[in-house]
C-alpha cells in the first residue's frame, strides 16, 4: 500500500495507513482511535485502507464537525481516490432535513413568488417556484442565500412542520430522496450534528445503513454530543405558536370539529401573557452570571401557571387529535391539515416538557441550567455516558476515530474520559515538520491583567505593531467578541498597507477564501477560527492569541463542572482543555515543511505559571518572553 498509480504516501502517513489497515483486519479490536498532526494527511490515511479493505461490501459513514472538510472531502479528497484506487465507488454528503427544501411549504408561497437578492446579498433574483421545479436535490445551498435569510425558515424542511405521511407530496419529498439515494453509497458524508440529533432525538439508529464508522475532529465529540442533548425553552417561538397568525391555519378544521376558534385564540392570548410575565421574571430573578444550581420556587410558579394554561388549550383540541389518531381523516386535504395541526400539538407538549425541565432544575449539577429573557436551557455537564450509549446503540463493525489533538503529551486518558470512549487500540503519530527550525513563539506579559482597565487598549496597540511588523499576513484568534470589535475598529482606522478582514462581516468560507487569495491581509476571529484555517505558504507567517483560552469561571458549564468535580474542575477539566484548544490555534502556523513563521501569545501566565505546563503541550521551538509592564518596553527573557 505504500504505492499507488500517481501517489506515494509520506513516512507517518504510510504508518497512519498500515495502522488502519492492521486495525481493520483485526477480528478482536472494533475501536482505534489515532492522533494525526497537521502535515500528515489523515484523510487519505484512512480512506486509502478503509476502501481497499470494504471491497465494495461494506459501507463507510465519514463524520465530520466543519462544512470545510466536508466539502473537501466532496468535491475533492474522495474524487481522487475514486482515480486511485481504481474503483467508481458511490459517495455523498448528506444533510440535515433543514438544509433541503419543503415542496409542501414551496407550494404553499404566493403564485410567481420571486425574491430580489440585490439588496443584502447581491446577485440575480430568484425565481423560488422555478427552482423548485428544476432542483433534483431540493438542497438550499443552490439558491445562494446567506444563512438566516428569511426565505429559508419559509423553504426548509426543517423543525416539526413535516407532516409526514399526510404530505401530499410525499412520493417527492427532497428529504427522503436524498437519504433513499444514500442508502446505495458506498461513502455517506455526514456531521456530526446531524448523526446525535436523529439518535438522542429520535430514539433510534442513523437512518442510513453503515458498517464501518469513521469520525475525524474526534475532538469534538462531547462539545456536539452536550448540544445534541441540550434542552431549551423559548419564549419568541412559543409566543409565535400562540399567536393569531398561527392559530387561523387551523379555524376551518376546528369548525368542521365543532370547536370554537374563538375559545382557543383566547386561551392562546392568555397563554401569551403568562409567558411574557415568566420571561420578564427570568430577566430580573435569574443571574446574569454562572447560571443556578436550584429552583426558584415564584420561577417555577410562573412556568406551572403557563403549562397550565397550554393544557387547557389543548383540551380544547382533545377531541379532534383522538380521532385523527384513529384513523377517521379520509379526506386528503383535511388530513394534511389535521396533520399540521398534530405538530403544533406535539411542538407545545415539547415546550411544556423543556420549560419545566428548565425551571425545576432538578439535576444540577449533573446539568447546568441558565436563562435570560428570550430562553431557558439546560445542558449535560458531562457526556461520556451518552456518547458510549450512542455508539453501543449504534454497533458498527468496527470505530476508527480521527484528530489533530486528541492527547496531552501523547497520553488519551483526558480524550477518553470526556467522550466516554475506550480505543481497543490507539497511535499517536509524529508531526512529518521541524518545528525548531520553522517556528518559535513569543509570549508577551502585557502588563494589564485579562479584563483590568485599560486591557483592550494595551491589547489593540499592541496587536497591531505586531501585524505591522509583520506586514500582515496574519490569523489573530481572540476569546472575546468585544475585543474582536475593538481590535477590528482600530485596524480599520489605519489607511493602506494591507487588507484587514474580519468575523461576521463574510461568511466563514468566503473570508478564508479571501484571506487565502491575498497573502499580505489580517484576518481578525474568534475561537471559531481555531480549526479549519489551513493556509501553507507566505499568507500565514504570524499567529496572535490573546490569551490562554480559559473559559470564563462564570460560564454555568464550568460552575456546575467544578461543583461535579468536588471544587477540582480547573485542574480535572478547564485546565487541560486550555492545553489542548491552544494547540489548535498554534497549529494554524505550520501547514507544511517550507511554511515559517511566528506565535504570539500575549499572556504571560504561559510562562510564569509553569504548574500549567501550557508550553509543554504547544511545539518544541524556541521561546522567548517579552514584558511590557511599567512602560519600559519589550524586555526580552528566555523562557
Amino acid at each position: 500500500m505504500s504505492r499507488l498509480p500517481g501517489y506515494e504516501f509520506r513516512p507517518q502517513q504510510l504508518e497512519l495507513a498500515l495502522a488502519v489497515q492492521s486495525f481493520l483486519r483485526s477480528p478482536l479490536e472494533r475501536t482505534f482511535a489515532a492522533e494525526a498532526p497537521p502535515g500528515v494527511g489523515k484523510t487519505f490515511s484512512v480512506l486509502v485502507p478503509a476502501l481497499m479493505e470494504a471491497h465494495g461490501e461494506r459501507s463507510i459513514l465519514f463524520l465530520t464537525a466543519s462544512i470545510a472538510l466536508q466539502e473537501q472531502l466532496i468535491g475533492k479528497d474522495l474524487p481522487r481516490l475514486q482515480r486511485l484506487v481504481g474503483r467508481d465507488f458511490r459517495f455523498g454528503l448528506l444533510k440535515g432535513r433543514s438544509r433541503y427544501a419543503c415542496r409542501r411549504k414551496g407550494a404553499g408561497l404566493p403564485p410567481g413568488e420571486s425574491l430580489s437578492l440585490f439588496g443584502d446579498d447581491g446577485g440575480p433574483s430568484v425565481d423560488v417556484a422555478r427552482w423548485l421545479a428544476e432542483t433534483t436535490t431540493g438542497d438550499l445551498s443552490e439558491l445562494g442565500l446567506s444563512d438566516g435569510h428569511p426565505l429559508l425558515a419559509q423553504l426548509t424542511a426543517g423543525g416539526r412542520s413535516c407532516i409526514g405521511t399526510s404530505c401530499p407530496f410525499r412520493e417527492r419529498c427532497f428529504v427522503i430522496g436524498a437519504y433513499r439515494d444514500a442508502q446505495d453509497w458506498d461513502v455517506v458524508v455526514a456531521n456530526y450534528h446531524l448523526f446525535f440529533s436523529h439518535i438522542l432525538e429520535g430514539g433510534g439508529t442513523f437512518p442510513v445503513r453503515y458498517d464501518w464508522l469513521i469520525c475525524d475532529e474526534a475532538h469534538r465529540l462531547p462539545d456536539v454530543a452536550r448540544g445534541a442533548s441540550a434542552v431549551r425553552a423559548g419564549a419568541e417561538g412559543m409566543a409565535a405558536l400562540l399567536g393569531p397568525r398561527t392559530l387561523q391555519r387551523f379555524e376551518s378544521l376546528l369548525r368542521s370539529h365543532a370547536v370554537d376558534p374563538s375559545s382557543v385564540r383566547e386561551e392562546g392570548e392568555r397563554c401569551r401573557s403568562s409567558l411574557k410575565e415568566l420571561f420578564e421574571a427570568v430577566r430580573w430573578r435569574m443571574p446574569r452570571d454562572g447560571g443556578i444550581g436550584a429552583c426558584d420556587p415564584e420561577l417555577l410558579r410562573l412556568g406551572r401557571s403557563l403549562t397550565d394554561g397550554l393544557d387547557r388549550g389543548l383540551h380544547l383540541l382533545r377531541g379532534i387529535e383522538d380521532r385523527f389518531m384513529a384513523g377517521d381523516f379520509s379526506d386528503k386535504a383535511v388530513l394534511a391539515e389535521g396533520a399540521e395541526l398534530m405538530n403544533w400539538i406535539d411542538e407545545v407538549r415539547s415546550f411544556k416538557k423543556s420549560l419545566l425541565w428548565c425551571l425545576e432544575v432538578g439535576r444540577f449539577p449533573g446539568w447546568a441550567y441558565w436563562g435570560d429573557g428570550e430562553a431557558l436551557t439546560s445542558m449535560p455537564v458531562t457526556v461520556a455516558d451518552i456518547v458510549r450509549d450512542v455508539l453501543e446503540r449504534e454497533s458498527p463493525q468496527k470505530n476508527v476515530l480521527l484528530s489533530a489533538t486528541l492527547t496531552l503529551s501523547g497520553d488519551f486518558s483526558f480524550w477518553s474520559r470526556e467522550s466516554g470512549i475506550l480505543p481497543d487500540r490507539t497511535l499517536a503519530v509524529e508531526s512529518p515538520f521541524d518545528f525548531a527550525r520553522q517556528m518559535e513563539i513569543l509570549v508577551v506579559d502585557v502588563g494589564v491583567p485579562v479584563g483590568g482597565d485599560g486591557y483592550d487598549a494595551t491589547m489593540c496597540r499592541v496587536m497591531r505593531k505586531l501585524c505591522d511588523e509583520n506586514g500582515g499576513r496574519t490569523l489573530v484568534l481572540l476569546s472575546s467578541l468585544r475585543l474582536l470589535h475593538a481590535f477590528a475598529k482600530k485596524m480599520r482606522e489605519r489607511t493602506g498597507g494591507y487588507a484587514v478582514l474580519v468575523q461576521g462581516d463574510l461568511p466563514q468560507r468566503e473570508l478564508l477564501a479571501r484571506f487565502r487569495e491575498d497573502e499580505t491581509s489580517v484576518l481578525i476571529g474568534s475561537v471559531s477560527f481555531r480549526e479549519g484555517v489551513d493556509i501553507p505558504g507566505e499568507g500565514l507567517t504570524q499567529v496572535i492569541v490573546d490569551r490562554i483560552p480559559f473559559p470564563h469561571p462564570n460560564d454555568p458549564l464550568v460552575r456546575a463542572r467544578n461543583e461535579l468535580e468536588e471544587g477540582k474542575g480547573f485542574v480535572r477539566v478547564t485546565l487541560p482543555n486550555a492545553r489542548m484548544f491552544l494547540r489548535q490555534a498554534v497549529g494554524r502556523l505550520i501547514r507544511s515543511a517550507s511554511d515559517h513563521g511566528r506565535v504570539v501569545l500575549l499572556d504571560g501566565r504561559a510562562v510564569d505559571r509553569r504548574e500549567w505546563r501550557i508550553l509543554e503541550a504547544l511545539p518544541s521551538c524556541r521561546c522567548t518572553r517579552l514584558s511590557l509592564r511599567d512602560g519600559s518596553g519589550p524586555l526580552p527573557q528566555e523562557a
